[in-house]
């Protein structure tokens, strides 16, 4: 007599698989989430590091807003292969736009609440492989120098939040790129408050640049 499974043996088999299945698949596709957001956000420091050398070199100026005041992208976008000039999210006339009301949540801050759009208004541009780049370099870069905020994943792709795919650093007059919180950046004094699993500020998130450099852990503890 030959031996095999019955048609209830393989049914239950099948679903303890799938219940199976379903308990850890979620589990699996958001560590591979976190592992791409942080490759791409290793891959995109590198290059943007490598790129405002080359402005550095070629332009002999030193990178602050007297030099570059609303002019720093152009020159930052030469180094890329750009597909897209995004404006001026307050211009209302680029690739990530205000709400109809004048509000702002096409982005959010670490915690997943409102992000206010203050360093990351003033123009924009999308490379070849979807990355995006937002810029204060207007007349706040004054005071918290030019800043670079990366999209490492671009805009189309969630979850569109600071610290998760989103990054902002902040460049020197030598041509230094430094994370967000790091020494010597406008918000290091405030990099605790403000990468924060419980602070409901709207510039939540913005020093988390310097935690994803600085602790091996961070993508992995990410929620």
């Amino acid at each position: 007599m030959q031996k095999g499974f019955t048609l209830a043996e393989v049914l239950i088999t099948l679903g303890i698989i799938g219940i199976v299945a379903a308990l850890t698949l979620p589990s699996m596709i958001n560590n591979s989430n976190k592992k791409e957001f942080e490759a791409l956000f290793k891959k995109q420091y590198s290059a943007l590091q490598q790129a405002v050398l080359r402005v550095k070199y070629n332009d002999e100026l030193p990178i602050d807003s007297e030099n570059y005041q609303y002019k720093f992208h152009y020159k930052l976008a030469e180094q890329y292969n750009v597909l897209q000039d995004c404006g001026s999210i307050n211009g209302n006339r680029g690739c990530i736009l205000q709400d109809t009301d004048g509000s702002f949540s096409y982005y959010k801050n670490y915690r997943g609440g409102t992000l206010s759009r203050s360093y990351i208004d003033d123009a924009g541009f999308i490379t070849a492989d979807g990355t995006t780049f937002l810029f204060e370099e207007g007349s706040q870069s004054e005071t918290v120098g030019i800043l670079v905020t990366i999209d490492v994943n671009g805009y189309m792709k969630r979850p569109n939040k600071m610290g998760y795919d989103l990054f902002t650093f902040q460049l020197t007059k030598e041509g230094k790129v430094l994370p967000m919180g790091a020494e010597s950046t406008y918000y290091a004094e405030s990099k605790e408050a403000l990468c924060s699993k419980t602070s409901n500020s709207d510039l939540n998130g913005i020093t988390c640049a310097y935690y994803a450099l600085s602790d091996i852990n961070y993508f992995k503890n990410l929620k």
